[in-house]
C-alpha cells in the first residue's frame, strides 16, 4: 500500500528519492484534517483571494476553476498557493465556523451534529434503558432561546401514548415517591402524595371536561388542621313531609298484618309514618317495640293510606299482626335519648347529587303548623340531650319556617350516608300537629 488506510497519507518508500516532498505532502493533508475547521459550508463561489489555510465544503453547483466540478461535500483547503480537495470519510467532523456547529459526514453527506438522536445521555451519572437522560446536579436551567432568537416563551412537553397511560412530575426521597402531580392513568390533572411511596392519597384533581377542581380527602383548617365542611348547594327537595293531624312524637300505630315488604297498619294512618312527597328521597327508621328488645326496620315508600313498604323483607320477617310499631327512636338508642326520628337521606343524594356519601351536615328549611297552638319541628346530629333546635309554630299554631344548617354525624345501618334526626313536639296544651316539612336546600360535604 502506497498511503494510509483512513486518511490516505502518502507513505514513504524505500530507496525513494525526494522522500521529502512526500512526507510533506502527509503533513500538508494532516495540517488540513487534524482539528478539521472551515470558513464556511454554503459559499458557493470560489473564493477569489483566499489565504493560506482557508478551508471550505464545496456545496452544490459551486463555481470557479476548481471548484466547479468537485462533488458536494468535498473539503477545499487551500495550501501552498493552490486548492487542495479531501473527499471525506463516514464519521468525519468538522467544525463550521461560520455557522458555529459541528457537522458530521454520514457517508452520504454533512449533517449538523446537533440533528443526530443519540441513545442516552447521562449527565454526571449514567443513563440506562430505563433513564435514557439522566442528570446528577444540584440545580438545573431551563430558559428561552435568546439566541436564535425563539418566541421568548419556555415550555417543557410531556407526552404520553393514550388517555389510560400517565404523563407526570414525581418527586422522590431518597428514590421513594412522596408527591406526584400530571395526568395519571387519565386525562384529568391530578396532584397526589404519598408517606411511604406505595400508598397514594389525591388531594386535588382538576377535570379535563369542566376544570372543575375537587378535593377528595377534603381542605383542612390551617390553626385547628381539622377538616372545613364544603357547603354544596342542591336542589330542594322534601326528606320530611307530614299533613295529617297527628300527635307529637314519639307516636306509636299498630300493625295488622305483614307480607314481604309491605307493612299493613289496623288504621288508616300512613300518611302520619310517610308521605308521597318524602318519595325517592328518604328512608324513615320504625322500631316494633312488641319485640325485645326492639326491632328496627326501614320505611322508603306509602303504598295506600294502610300500607307501608320497607327496604328489606328481612327487617320485618318475624313481625306479626297486633304488633306496636313506633316513629321515634326507643330511649335510649346510641345517644338518641331524645327520642328523635332517624332519616336516611341517601334516595336524595343518590338522585340529586349522583353518589351516596356520609354528608357532614345538611341545611334545612323547616315549616311547623298546629291546629290550636305552639308546636315545634326540631332537627339534630344524633339526637343527643341539648342538640336539637328548629322552626316553632306561633302560640295560636299559626306556621312557622327557618332555614338552619343541621351537622350529621351518625352514619346510616343501610348505607354510606350519615343519619338526619327530627322530632316533631307540641307545647302549651296544644293537641294535634297539621302540616310540617324539611326540606334538604344544600349539602356539607
Amino acid at each position: 500500500m502506497d498511503s494510509s488506510a483512513r486518511l490516505q497519507l502518502p507513505y514513504l518508500l524505500p530507496n525513494q528519492a525526494q522522500k521529502h516532498v512526500t512526507l510533506n505532502d502527509a503533513l500538508r493533508r494532516l495540517d488540513a484534517l487534524v482539528q478539521m475547521r472551515v470558513i464556511a459550508s454554503d459559499v458557493v463561489a470560489q473564493p477569489v483571494a483566499p489565504l493560506e489555510g482557508d478551508a471550505y465544503l464545496v456545496p452544490a453547483s459551486a463555481t470557479g476553476a476548481a471548484w466547479s466540478e468537485k462533488a458536494e461535500g468535498v473539503l477545499a483547503v487551500f495550501q501552498d498557493g493552490a486548492w487542495t480537495f479531501i473527499t471525506p470519510g463516514t464519521g468525519w467532523m468538522v467544525f463550521d465556523a461560520a455557522r458555529g456547529q459541528l457537522m458530521l459526514h454520514d457517508g452520504t453527506g454533512w449533517g449538523d451534529l446537533t440533528d443526530r438522536t443519540v441513545a442516552r445521555i447521562g449527565i454526571n451519572t449514567v443513563a440506562d434503558d430505563s433513564n435514557r437522560l439522566a442528570v446528577k446536579t444540584d440545580v438545573e436551567l431551563l430558559s428561552h432561546d435568546d439566541v436564535t432568537p425563539g418566541s421568548g416563551d419556555a415550555r417543557k412537553v410531556i407526552n404520553k401514548a393514550d388517555a389510560g397511560n400517565t404523563a407526570s412530575v414525581l418527586f422522590q426521597t431518597g428514590f421513594s415517591g412522596r408527591a406526584e402531580f400530571g395526568l395519571a392513568g387519565d386525562d384529568d390533572f391530578h396532584i397526589k402524595v404519598s408517606a411511604d411511596g406505595g400508598t397514594w392519597k389525591e388531594a386535588v384533581q382538576i377535570g379535563r371536561a369542566d376544570g372543575v377542581m375537587r378535593f377528595p380527602q377534603g381542605i383542612a383548617h390551617v390553626e385547628s388542621g381539622l377538616l372545613v365542611a364544603q357547603y354544596v348547594p342542591s336542589p330542594v327537595r322534601q326528606i320530611w313531609r307530614l299533613d295529617t293531624s297527628r300527635p307529637a312524637t314519639p307516636r306509636t300505630y299498630t300493625l295488622g298484618g305483614v307480607s314481604g315488604t309491605t307493612l299493613t297498619l289496623s288504621a288508616a294512618e300512613a300518611d302520619a309514618v310517610f308521605s308521597d312527597g318524602m318519595r325517592g328521597n328518604v328512608a324513615v327508621r320504625i322500631w316494633n317495640t312488641s319485640k325485645s328488645p326492639a326491632e328496627a326496620a326501614w320505611v322508603d315508600w306509602n303504598i295506600s293510606t294502610t300500607d307501608l313498604r320497607v327496604t328489606d323483607a328481612a327487617h320485618v320477617a318475624g313481625w306479626a299482626n297486633g304488633d306496636v310499631i313506633r316513629l321515634g327512636d326507643p330511649d335510649p338508642t346510641g345517644e338518641n335519648e331524645l327520642e328523635m326520628v332517624a332519616l336516611d337521606i341517601s334516595g336524595y343524594l343518590a338522585s340529586q347529587l349522583g353518589a351516596v356519601f356520609p354528608q357532614r351536615g345538611v341545611m334545612l328549611g323547616l315549616y311547623v303548623s298546629s291546629s290550636d297552638g305552639s308546636a315545634e319541628l326540631a332537627a339534630s346530629a344524633n339526637g343527643a340531650m341539648g342538640t336539637a333546635f328548629g322552626a316553632n309554630a306561633l302560640s295560636d299554631g299559626t306556621r312557622n319556617a327557618m332555614a338552619t344548617p343541621v351537622l350529621t354525624t351518625e352514619l346510616s345501618p343501610i348505607s354510606n350516608s350519615h343519619l338526619v334526626f327530627l322530632r316533631e313536639k307540641l307545647y302549651g296544651g296544644a293537641t294535634d300537629l297539621v302540616t310540617t316539612f324539611a326540606r334538604v336546600l344544600g349539602v356539607f360535604a
